[in-house]
């Protein structure tokens, strides 16, 4: 049976979720199973992960003096740190596909999936067939588009601005709950591809057709 990330983080108190955020920057900094090279172009997003939990560490000592505009900033920095661990937890799975106990070593909380017997098979994750990235207009960014997936989590889109032939030159961009409106901004000029899958309760589904896009 599969090990998997909860995301039990989103249900707890601020005191409970410092805490567990501290727990997981000292697991995840140095950690063997998830060197460098297993981040790849996601490293900054690890580092991100890292300033926002010392900063909520400071907004929470601030805050326990029920000032209302502190705790709101602190409310804040818990919600991008949610957004950032919602993004960094996919990403620890699929590297752990051969190795499932090294997610033991990350400091998350670890839930082991168990089957329901039921007649009627799960349906498998498809590639995405009607996947589209437009120039929104704006400055550096881009909206991606497909159809919602039945038994989609969520979904991911990665990006490549050099050959789309050669899988060490895509990186990951960012996780989108609605695969019907996925904002990505901060890119660069010019043409870029962009590809995109699905992530389900099994981990994720093939990639999309590769499309590309002239980035303003």
């Amino acid at each position: 049976m599969p090990k998997r990330v909860s995301r039990d983080y989103r249900k707890t108190t601020p005191a409970k979720f410092l805490s567990f955020c501290q727990k997981v920057k000292r697991c995840l900094t140095d950690n063997p199973n998830y060197p460098d090279s297993v981040w790849g172009g996601n490293v900054a997003v690890r580092q991100q992960l890292f300033e926002k939990v010392d900063a909520i560490a400071v907004s929470y000592g601030l805050a326990s003096n029920g000032d209302r505009i502190l705790i709101r900033e602190r409310d804040r920095l818990m919600q991008e740190i949610m957004t950032l661990l919602d993004e960094v937890a996919p990403l620890l799975e699929s590297a752990s596909v051969r190795n499932p106990d090294a997610l033991l070593t990350t400091g998350f909380t670890i839930s082991q999936e168990r089957r329901a017997h039921s007649r009627t098979p799960k349906l498998p994750l498809t590639s995405p067939t009607d996947f589209t990235v437009v120039n929104s207009g704006d400055p550096r960014r881009a909206i991606g588009s497909a159809t919602a997936m039945p038994g989609a989590l969520n979904n991911e889109i990665q990006l490549n601005r050099k050959d789309p032939s050669l899988e060490e030159d895509w990186f990951h961009k960012a996780i989108f709950p609605d695969a019907r409106n996925m904002v990505m901004d901060n890119l660069e000029p010019g043409n870029t591809f962009f590809r995109m899958r699905h992530h389900g309760q099994d981990g994720p589904g093939p990639w999309s057709a590769v499309m590309s896009a002239t980035i303003s």
